[in-house]
């Protein structure tokens, strides 16, 4: 939509209204979403190289960072010099000296909001890496400041942009692919110190001294406690936000343990941890399933009423094994996914045995004895069971990071609100924080009020999903085989 066609359709009142702050947004198809980087290190710098880079709506006009090296190579990667791109230390500068019409914030955690809050209030759409805030309070006042404003924030949950993912809900939502999920397994396995390397005979310069008392800190900000939830905020929230996604609400409450045992180098975080998250559900929660009696004990009357759903994260900085993903298993089928390639869903011979066996029974009208129940096998290698499962395949040949940056410019030009909403960002940021406080208050477990992510406002849909297209389940089966030992 150009200026033209907004203001006719809004009408001339309207029109005049939002011109100040919305009609530069909707911008025409030949342009693009101007935008400025916050914080170009770590995870700054490889949004502009896989994301930002790719994103063809997208034109990065600006880089800030209070770390001059990281400012330099934030810089460099935008175009430098040959796309005129402006750097800056103070993002407040930026704000007032460039026409931006969006930003991207990748700064550390405890600095999410004052930032976020500066740029909405600027009448700049916002791209906030996850977690959304380090407290409850200040991510409800995002999400109100959102509201007030009418812009969005973005929030760095790029699974929720992932074709992959998308295909494994859309097929449990429209196909009941997996029957009733009621286990899921989530971990985030890694081995190296999560520490970044500091040069001891660095010295700052004056303007970097006015943002940076402390360079270790500053670099390692992730290790301490004052600035980080630790492996519950960096790590845990990628994966519970999909869970939440999966299930359609939010968990009631976490319980876990942790502790630092291993990388004893003066952080204070944790280096492993170990949480459960509860999922309540009930008839009209969107992850909600009905299920058919199994075996004739079952009672009909209280077989589908509410139940839980548990899933459980574990997180270690000493071992690798099994890396980053998440196994959704259901009584129909499961789901194993990932970031990388291999993304596999799995049918369940059980549920079908036992289906058969309960027809013949009820046909029989006989007894217990003609209830032949061969579905309990469970003593295999977890492995052999890619043999029987099929690829999840879809027609895309773009990262994740690219499609949420692709999106984030098209919401932006269109005034809609991503699939990554604040309310995303609140939900997820909730659930971390209460996992850190289970964690650090000694394993107790954390009840999580649903009024911390209520409003006496519209809110945007935390749990919309798209489908892809690709081949379905049944032509992917011949190929099976082959994509378990290469990972396609």
């Amino acid at each position: 939509m150009n200026r033209r066609q907004f203001l006719k359709t809004a009408g001339v009142g309207a029109g005049v209204a939002l011109a100040a702050t919305q009609v530069r947004d909707m911008r025409a198809e030949t342009q693009k979403v101007r935008v400025g980087c916050i914080g170009t290190g770590g995870q700054g710098g490889f949004h502009l190289r896989t994301g930002l880079a790719g994103a063809q709506n997208i034109e990065v006009v600006a880089v800030c960072d209070v770390y001059n090296l990281h400012q330099e190579a934030g810089w460099k990667l935008a175009g430098g010099e040959t796309r005129k791109v402006a750097r800056y230390f103070d993002y407040r500068e930026m704000l007032d000296k460039e026409e931006l019409d969006a930003v991207v914030i990748a700064t550390p955690l405890v600095t999410h909001f004052p930032i976020t809050m500066d740029c909405l209030d600027a009448g700049k759409y916002v791209f906030c890496q996850k977690t959304l805030c380090y407290t409850i309070d200040d991510a409800r006042k995002i999400v109100e400041k959102c509201h007030a404003t009418g812009k969005f924030c973005q929030v760095g949950h790029q699974r929720r942009y992932n074709p992959k993912y998308n295909v494994a809900l859309w097929r449990q939502r429209e196909q009941g692919l997996m029957g009733r999920i009621n286990h899921i397994t989530m971990q985030w396995h890694r081995n190296n110190p999560w520490r970044r390397f500091v040069d001891a005979s660095q010295t700052l310069s004056p303007e970097e001294q006015k943002y940076i008392t402390d360079i270790e800190r500053h670099l390692n900000w992730r290790l301490y406690k004052d600035t980080s939830g630790g492996l519950m905020t960096e790590l845990t929230t990628h994966q519970v936000d999909v869970a939440n996604w999966f299930m359609g609400t939010p968990p009631a409450r976490v319980y876990g343990t942790g502790g630092l045992d291993y990388w004893r180098d003066g952080r204070e975080i944790e280096d492993n941890v170990a949480l459960v998250y509860e999922y309540d559900l009930k008839a009209g929660d969107q992850g909600f399933s009905a299920i058919a009696a199994r075996h004739p004990y079952m009672n009909k009357r209280t077989m589908n009423q509410a139940y839980t759903v548990r899933a459980v994260f574990t997180s270690t900085t000493a071992t690798g094994k099994r890396g980053a993903s998440e196994l959704y298993q259901g009584d129909k089928g499961s789901v194993d996914l990932t970031e990388e390639d291999g993304c596999f869903m799995f049918g369940e011979p059980a549920y079908n045995a036992d289906v058969q066996a309960m027809a013949a029974y009820t046909a029989q009208s006989a007894g217990e004895a003609a209830l032949d129940v061969t579905s309990g096998k469970s003593r295999q290698i977890s492995t052999d069971a890619f043999k029987n499962g099929w690829p999840i395949l879809v027609l895309n040949d773009k990262t994740a990071d690219q499609l949420q940056f692709e999106a984030f410019g098209r919401d932006v030009m269109n005034n809609t609100p991503p699939k990554a909403n604040q309310m995303v960002g609140l939900m997820t940021a909730i659930a971390g924080i209460s996992a850190m406080e289970s964690v650090r208050g000694g394993g107790k477990v954390v009840e999580i009020d649903p009024k911390s992510y209520a409003f006496d406002f519209e809110t945007p849909d935390a749990y919309r999903y798209e489908n892809w297209e690709g081949p379905a389940p049944a032509q992917q089966q011949t190929s099976a085989s082959s994509a378990a030992t290469t990972g396609v």
